[in-house]
Order: C-alpha cells, then sequence, then structure tokens
C-alpha cells in the first residue's frame, strides 16, 4: 500500500476508503434518523392515531426535531470521524508517525464549528443536512491532511521526564492555531463570494418544458442529477428540492414528482426495494442478509438511507450503475405506461412514504398502477442481482482471507494473540467471532471427540487418544490446537475440557461394556486446566460416574502454554496420580522445558514430538535424540510413544531406537466413536495384527 500511495490517483483511493468506512460507522445514527423519518411521515392516519393515543399528541413534532437534530449534527459526527479514520489510513499505509488521534478529532471538530460560524449562525441547525454533509467531508478530509504537513515544522524535542500528554498537546497548539485561523478565512472568504446565478438553469428548464419529449427529457434528468449527487453522500432528493418541482410539476398536465417518487423510486432513492430482495436472494447469512433484513421496514416506507449508507451504495463502484439505471428505468417504464394509457394518474396526493402497490392503486385509482410497481420490482431486482453476487463473492472472499489470517495468527501460538489483534481489522473480529462460535458449539453437534488408536510393539492395541473435532458451519474443520489456543485465551479452556472429560469417559464406559476395558483411554488437559483447584475434584466425580477405574484414564498434558509453577499445579498432579491415573507429557523433545517437566511431575508416558518421528528415517540428528529420549523413558520406566507413524519402515526404525508403543496412520487414522469401538473389536480377534 505504501508504493500505491506514491501514485497520483492513490491518496483519491484512500480519501474514498476512509470516507466510505466512516459512513458505516455511523450506521447507527443513520438507523435512528432513518426510523425517526418513518415515525414522521407514517402515511397511515390510523396509525398515526394510535401513536398518539400511546405517546401524546406531540409525538409527530418529536419525531420531527429528531430528524432535524440528527440531519443538523451528522455532518459533524461524519466529520470527526472521516479525520479520525484518514489519519489512522496516513500513518499506518505510509509508515509516519501517527499524529495524536484525539487533536485530530478536536481540530476537525473546531474547524467544523468555524465553517458554521462563518455562514452567519453559531448553531448548525440553519445549516441543513446537504450542506453539513458536504462540509463535513471538505474539512473531515483537509484536517488531518494539513496537519500532517503542519506538525513536524513545530514538533518540539522531547525530555525524558516530560508528561506525554503536555507534550503532545503542547506540540499540536501551533499547527491547530494556524490551521483553525487558515479555515476561518477561507470560510469566510467564500461566504463573501456571489451566490449562484439560477437564471440560465430556470430559462433552459423553461426551453425543454416546450419540447414534445419534456416530459422524458425532465425525468430522466432529474433521475439522473439527484442519484449522481446520492453517490457522494449528500441527499440527492433534497438538493433538487424545490428546483425538482418547479422543474417537473406540471409540464404537459403530469405530476411528474409523483410519477418519480411512486414508480421510479421504489423503496426509495436507487429504487432499492429491488436491492433488499436481491441481498435477501443471494445473501443466505452474513452482514449484506443482516443489513437487507434491517432494511425492509425502510424501504417498505421508501427510505434508503441505511442501504446508501451502510452498504454502502455511497462511494462504492460495485453499485454505482445499478444505483443509477434501476431508478432509471422504473421512471421510463412509469413514462411509457403513462403515455401508452395504460394508467392514468390522478390529481390526487400520495405521501412519498406509502409503501409500494398501496401508492401505485391511491395514484392510478386502479389495480393496473400496482401491476407496474410489481413489474419495476422485477426489473430493479434482475438489475441488481449480478451486482449483489459480485458484492457477495468479494465479500466471502475478503471473509476466508481475514478467516485464514486469523488462523494463521492463533496457531502460531503466543501469549495474547486476540488482545494483541485489533478488534477494528477484519482477522480480529474473525478471530473474536470465531471464539463466539466456540463458545456456542461446546456441548452441541459442532464439537465432537475422534479416537486414534495406540498399539504396543507387537501390533496390539493398548489404548486410544481422545481427539478434539470442530466443524465450523461456515469454515468446515478448524484445527484442534486452534480451538484449545482460542479456549484458552477467551477463558473457555476449563468448560471445554470438561466437557471433553464427560464425553471420553462416557465413551470409555460404553467401550466397557462392549469388552474392552483393557484399553487405556488418553485424555488431552491444558496446562491452565492444572492450574484450576476444582480438577481434581472433577476427574474423580467423572470417573464415580461412568463407573471407571482409575488406571483406564490417563491425561496427556499438551506444552500450548508454559506450566505454572505453582502451589496449586503441584497439588493437582500430586491428586491425580495419588487417585492412581496416569499422567503423559504430549510433544516430548522440542520444547524447552519438557526434561524440567519430566523431573518436576511424576509422568507415565512420554509422547515423541511429531517432528522428530516423522524425520526418523532421514534425519541423524533426529535418531540421536529419539533414543537419546528412549533411553531416558527406559532409565525411569517410562513408556515411549512415537507418534505419526505412517510406514512400516518408519515403525521398524521408532521400534529399534527404543520406543514401545506406535500411534498414526499405519494402523489407524482417528475415528468417530462408534467406528473406533469396531476396530479394536475387530484387531482384539485378529492374532495377525495390522
Amino acid at each position: 500500500m505504501t508504493a500505491l500511495l506514491k501514485k497520483p490517483w492513490s491518496r483519491a483511493t484512500l480519501w474514498v476508503l476512509a470516507i466510505r468506512d466512516s459512513f458505516v460507522v455511523l450506521l447507527p445514527i443513520t438507523f435512528l434518523g432513518v426510523m425517526a423519518i418513518v415515525l414522521w411521515t407514517l402515511p397511515f392516519p390510523q396509525a398515526r392515531r394510535l401513536l398518539v393515543d400511546v405517546f401524546g399528541p406531540g409525538w409527530q413534532s418529536s419525531a420531527h426535531d429528531m430528524v432535524v437534530v440528527i440531519d443538523s449534527l451528522f455532518g459533524l459526527a461524519l466529520c470527526v470521524v472521516l479525520s479520525l479514520r484518514v489519519a489512522r489510513r496516513l500513518a499506518t499505509d505510509q509508515g509516519d508517525d501517527m499524529l495524536p488521534l484525539v487533536w485530530v478529532g478536536l481540530a476537525a471538530l473546531v474547524n467544523f464549528m468555524l465553517c458554521v460560524m462563518a455562514s452567519g449562525s453559531p448553531v448548525i441547525r440553519p445549516l441543513g443536512r446537504d450542506a453539513s454533509v458536504l462540509l463535513g467531508l471538505i474539512i473531515g478530509l483537509a484536517t488531518p491532511e494539513l496537519l500532517r504537513l503542519l506538525a513536524p515544522r513545530f514538533r518540539i524535542e522531547p525530555d525524558y521526564d516530560s508528561n506525554p500528554t503536555f507534550y503532545f498537546a503542547l506540540g499540536m497548539i501551533p499547527p491547530c492555531a494556524i490551521l483553525g485561523f487558515a479555515v476561518l478565512l477561507s470560510a469566510e472568504a467564500f461566504m463573501a463570494l456571489p451566490p449562484l446565478d439560477t437564471h440560465r438553469l430556470a430559462a433552459l428548464a423553461g426551453a425543454i418544458s416546450t419540447r414534445a419529449d419534456a416530459d422524458w427529457l425532465l425525468g430522466i434528468g432529474a433521475v439522473l442529477v439527484s442519484h449522481v449527487v446520492w453517490l457522494a453522500g449528500i441527499h440527492g432528493n433534497t438538493v433538487l428540492g424545490d428546483h425538482a418541482l418547479a422543474l417537473l410539476g406540471g409540464t404537459g398536465g403530469v405530476p411528474w414528482k409523483r410519477l418519480i417518487d411512486v414508480f421510479g423510486l421504489l423503496g426509495g432513492s436507487g429504487a432499492t426495494l429491488g436491492l433488499v430482495v436481491a441481498l435477501l436472494i443471494v445473501a443466505r447469512e452474513g452482514p449484506f442478509r443482516r443489513l437487507a433484513l434491517v432494511s425492509v421496514v425502510p424501504s417498505f416506507f421508501n427510505v434508503s438511507e441505511l442501504l446508501i449508507f451502510g452498504l454502502p451504495i455511497a462511494l462504492n463502484p460495485v453499485f454505482w450503475w445499478p444505483f443509477l439505471l434501476a431508478p432509471l428505468l422504473l421512471t421510463l417504464l412509469g413514462l411509457t405506461a403513462v403515455h401508452s394509457g395504460f394508467i392514468a394518474l390522478y390529481d390526487f396526493t400520495v405521501p412519498w412514504t406509502t409503501p409500494p402497490f398501496l401508492s401505485g392503486y391511491l395514484l392510478t385509482h386502479s389495480w393496473r398502477g400496482a401491476a407496474v410497481q410489481g413489474l419495476g420490482l422485477v426489473v430493479s431486482t434482475l438489475i441488481y442481482l449480478p451486482f449483489v453476487r459480485k458484492a457477495e463473492a468479494r465479500r466471502a472472499r475478503g471473509q476466508t482471507e481475514a478467516f485464514d489470517a486469523a488462523i494463521g495468527a492463533i496457531g502460531a501460538g503466543g501469549p495474547l494473540y486476540l488482545r494483541s489483534m485489533s478488534p477494528n481489522s477484519q482477522a480480529g473480529l474473525a478471530a473474536r467471532s470465531l471464539l463466539a462460535e466456540l463458545k456456542r458449539g461446546i456441548g452441541s453437534a459442532a464439537i465432537t471427540l475422534a479416537f486414534q488408536p495406540k498399539h504396543d510393539d507387537h501390533g496390539a492395541p493398548i489404548g486410544v487418544e481422545a481427539l478434539l473435532r470442530w466443524q465450523h458451519k461456515r469454515h468446515g474443520p478448524i484445527r484442534a490446537d486452534v480451538a484449545v489456543a482460542l479456549a484458552e485465551e477467551g477463558g473457555l479452556i476449563g468448560r471445554l475440557g470438561a466437557w471433553v472429560l464427560e464425553e471420553a469417559c462416557a465413551r470409555k464406559a460404553e467401550w466397557n461394556r462392549l469388552g474392552l476395558p483393557h484399553i487405556t483411554m488418553a485424555i488431552n488437559v491444558s496446562p491452565l486446566q492444572l492450574s484450576d483447584p476444582a480438577l481434581p475434584t472433577v476427574l474423580a466425580a467423572c470417573l464415580a460416574r461412568h463407573q471407571l477405574a482409575p488406571r483406564e484414564i490417563e491425561l496427556e498434558i499438551t506444552e500450548s502454554q508454559a506450566i505454572a509453577a505453582s502451589e496449586v499445579v503441584d497439588r493437582n498432579l500430586a491428586a491425580i496420580v495419588d487417585m492412581g491415573v496416569a499422567l503423559a507429557m504430549d510433544d516430548f523433545g522440542m520444547g524447552h522445558t519438557s526434561l524440567l517437566y519430566l523431573r518436576r511431575f511424576a509422568i507415565h508416558a512420554i509422547k515423541l514430538d511429531g517432528s522428530l518421528t516423522r524425520d526418523v528415517l532421514g534425519n541423524p540428528i533426529s535418531r540421536d535424540i529419539i533414543q537419546t529420549i528412549a533411553a531416558l523413558g527406559r532409565a525411569r520406566q517410562v513408556e515411549v510413544v512415537a507418534e505419526f507413524v505412517e510406514t512400516v519402515e518408519q515403525r521398524d526404525a521408532l521400534a529399534a531406537l527404543g520406543c514401545n508403543a506406535f500411534q498414526g496412520y499405519l494402523y489407524s487414522p482417528p475415528l468417530p466413536g462408534a467406528a473406533c469401538a469396531g476396530y479394536l473389536l475387530a484387531e482384539r480377534t485378529d492374532d495377525r495384527g495390522p
């Protein structure tokens, strides 16, 4: 990205992305304003009377005041949020020192208010939504860019005993003050410019109105102008405002503003009711579907701001063409229906928030008006569908990339990875989403156990290892080490470990009834579980509940995190050993603490690290390490288990080096419970071995 920013167009790309993100950040405010608009303009008299009965006669005035306040303050909020996002992107993409964000936001707020004061009023309300949003965009972009140029020129040398807050505040005084005065002077100069002359525009409209095709030209022009303005994030309908009414109000005797509202803008600007339908058809899950569901009610009342700012459509090239094309074709469809005599428009005021089909019937006094709207909905849906599919495919690719990045970060290990991943990044959000899915999955069909048999040096099965399996509904199988790491940092390891213990013991009790009491069940425990004082009690209760002898269970300690050197851990391990449950150390030989743990704990078995057993045939160093560990095992009367055994040659080499138990695909892959029981029973009756 740093290289891209050196190109002339790359800075504009950065601005566009920051503006789009800012509109999405302000989505809660947009939603509040949308619902206030729906309440204020509610077209059903019965519903209005009900609201009077519930909230009193002033409810509509309160809703109107909320609309005005949100419209007025939206530009200010946009200005501050945009300035912060631009400052963060500039620092991230160019590798510069980040400007102190709190002062960037404050400077943007002050600059915005200075411009408002220059307009002749110390309050924002007279500015209106459109001017407010435009001003917010300009100031939000300019403030971090200009501060980034000014701040280095006034940077002071830091002192080792300076308070950081005081140091940064002192350094930001000159650039903020200079920028504030420059903004005020620029605003005053702008206000001194002569007003825009609209006489030529009015004369052009008058000339067009005398043409035979005036209906088509003015209708198409109004739709295109309003929607092009919308694409920049400015409310296109109110920009046209009274000018649209003056230009289109009575040309040819047809109420064109009503025709566009009723037939051209189904669901609001952009004919976005078709977009909602397309989103519901294509997006079966994820943010697009959630946004579509939230937008159903506003679109029912022809309010489309949630989609324009939330999807977003504004400044999003994916949706430019359908956003322009859908209302244009629907307006042409309405014009064609009128000029062909299929429908007639009556002199009847239909509130613009009247739902589709009802508004078409009221304006035409006929089912034909509703039929034209139905056809328009089909047309707009078909227009939006390919673009929605493209956007959903792009979103799915981004989600997969974020998921892979999160899995990679989690699987790479290291403590506190969730805290180190920004919750505002896609990977950080994916990691937290995975944690939430894991929390919901414990005890459900999404999380199960598989069992991999363990054989002695004669080939006879002597035990199994219970292995965690997590089937994510969207991403498929998730690695067990990722699930364990998530549970450890997310505070779920106790709950997950208790479920694994219960499930494995229940399966072992079932196998005992089938005639497999000699098979030991190895269950993995996290070092964090060893710090839980209740672990021995939970283990003893589980054994008693399933009527298992302690010797039937083996706890494998995984070195996903360092085992704490604490009295609680030592007491827990001593209690487990005294209970008669065996302890095994997993992935032995490559961790820097493996030998320390062998000295510290009463270990029954050690399982060689897989990287050693995989290399035993081709790496003499791995063979020497395995032989040394096996000799240590014999001296300490500890069983040495080789995992990832896949060939007879590999097994024979490991046996020659001193390993006395084997686990791997040479014998069997991990199996579901019933299949594993069948395998063990078959092996018990087969003297030939594998």
